[in-house]
């Protein structure tokens, strides 16, 4: 797992060090740079034989612009010319990246990196070349989810991640593929957090297609059934879905199966969930993260999501992100201090009346 985060000199992003648990939850006002922080780490996590191809981050969930416009670059400051990553992990291997392009107005130019570990003097190089390896590999599988309704509906379906495609596609396939007991887990959770869902299931031989109870538009194969309704009509098909139960049935997927990334950030994770769904969706996949070895930054401007989370357990984490009056992006840990019954106050109230920042104070 990720101990330790430096960014350097990326997007807006010009320093700024990251403490992570198992679940970082960031927010801050539109344009602070929350999604630049998950976007440096894809950055490296695209790197394959010291080259970044642009193909590779778009994959990854990045947003290219010109090179000279992904390094930092203010007004009055002398312009740089390198992208620096320094990533340490809970065993004490780290690996520092140096990033830059000699081509900076062609947005299609590939990125140069050089890696370089940090070793210990008490560890053997044997060892630490072992833990650097396993480092590398780990930080390789992160990438950004950032769900689209019409993916998740089998609306669209190409995709060149595996098993689970950033914008959600694959997910009738990947469920049709877990074991049992994943599946169950990910069904009775799903009932328990959204009334009328009796069961998930899936058409492969398409025989309910057939019987008109979808279009065809759509390539997924998963159907839901209404506890509410006549046994007799009581199926859709996720192409007529709420997309709030589909983004639920993903989310829960991606924390309880092993064949999900153990490392991976998701943007924005509250489109189409009510407030009080995303509470509870919250408690759920910080309990998943650590019982599955699951790691994950988040990005939100939800309230109701940070009221989720138990800052005084230590593998949750908020982060605060802002920029300062220069531009710089900035991120700053939350620390709870503890509360009386009569004081007691929600992360979500704190974060509404400016307690805590990362909201906007220009009007």
């Amino acid at each position: 797992m990720i101990k330790d985060i430096t960014i350097t000199n990326f997007k807006s992003i010009t320093e700024t060090s990251l403490s992570l648990g198992n679940v970082n939850v960031f927010i801050g006002a539109n344009g602070s740079g929350k999604s630049n922080i998950l976007e440096a780490v894809a950055m490296v996590a695209s790197e394959r034989s010291l080259q970044i191809e642009v193909k590779d981050m778009i994959q990854k969930g990045v947003r290219i612009a010109k090179p000279e416009l992904m390094i930092s670059s203010f007004y009055g400051q002398r312009a740089n010319e390198k992208i620096g990553l320094r990533i340490l992990s809970s065993i004490g291997s780290a690996v520092n990246y140096n990033i830059w392009n000699n081509n900076p107005n062609d947005i299609y130019a590939t990125w140069n990196c050089t890696l370089s570990s940090l070793a210990k003097s008490d560890v053997s190089s044997t060892e630490m070349n072992e833990k650097y390896v396993a480092l590398q590999k780990y930080i390789s599988q992160y990438l950004i989810y950032s769900l689209s309704v019409n993916a998740l509906r089998g609306f669209v379906s190409d995709s060149l991640q595996y098993p689970l495609g950033i914008n959600g596609e694959g997910l009738d396939v990947l469920l049709n593929n877990l074991p049992k007991e994943e599946i169950l887990q990910i069904k009775e959770t799903a009932a328990g957090c959204i009334s009328w869902i009796e069961d998930v299931f899936f058409d492969t031989e398409e025989i309910y297609k057939m019987q008109g109870y979808k279009l065809g538009r759509s390539k997924s194969n998963l159907y839901f059934r209404d506890k509410f309704m006549q046994k007799k009509n009581n199926l859709f098909s996720a192409e007529n879905a709420n997309e709030g139960a589909l983004e639920l049935i993903f989310y829960l997927t991606l924390f309880i199966s092993k064949k999900t990334p153990d490392f991976f950030a998701i943007d924005n994770i509250e489109n189409g969930l009510n407030p009080r769904l995303c509470r509870f969706l919250m408690k759920t996949i910080s309990d998943l993260a650590v019982k599955n070895g699951k790691q994950v930054l988040i990005t939100t401007h939800n309230p109701a999501i940070l009221d989720g989370l138990n800052l005084n357990d230590d593998n949750q984490r908020l982060y605060v992100v802002k920029r300062n009056d220069e531009g710089q992006t900035s991120a700053k840990c939350v620390r709870m201090k503890s509360q009386t019954e009569e004081n007691h106050m929600m992360l979500s109230e704190m974060w509404m009346k400016g307690l805590i920042g990362g909201i906007p104070d220009n009007f």
